[in-house]
């Protein structure tokens, strides 16, 4: 052998007389050689139940809408900006406008909140309407915002 694989053989010797005290001690003192991740339960002590009390009851049957007899028919509405991008909004008729347009991300300007300064002023089907007090029409719709 060369210098240099006798100086590599006498590391590798040298790191497994030093290793192997190490891995002994841990092997004696019940030390776990591999690293093991547990979780700990937390206990509420009076309230560890409570939790039940809020499960889902799964012999009632099939969830249905608490209290309404119908479901109210939704429309989609697209909003269309002075630049050409729409975003897409799933609304139910009667819905303020200004609400959905905010939930949208739509960034449309308000002065008055009254409809008298026409600056949220939109195009709806081909009229003008205040984005401020109008209501989500019940048909599926374009709106083009931004138009002033």
């Amino acid at each position: 052998p060369t210098e240099a694989e006798i100086d590599v053989m006498q590391y590798a010797v040298l790191m497994l007389l030093l290793a192997a005290p190490a891995a002994a001690l841990q092997l004696l003192a019940g030390i776990p050689t591999t690293a093991t991740h547990s979780r700990a339960v937390s206990s509420m002590g009076l309230f560890d139940n409570l939790g039940k009390a809020f499960a889902n009851d799964d012999t009632l049957g099939d969830r249905s809408n608490a209290g309404l007899s119908k479901e109210k028919a939704k429309r989609t509405i697209t909003w269309k900006s002075a630049k050409g991008a729409t975003k897409k909004s799933t609304v139910v008729p009667g819905q303020r406008l200004k609400d959905v347009a905010r939930a949208t991300g739509i960034p449309i300007k308000y002065d008055c909140q009254e409809g008298s300064c026409k600056t949220c002023e939109a195009k709806l089907g081909g009229s003008r309407v205040k984005i401020c007090v109008a209501r989500a029409p019940d048909k599926d719709c374009v709106i083009q915002y931004n138009i002033r």
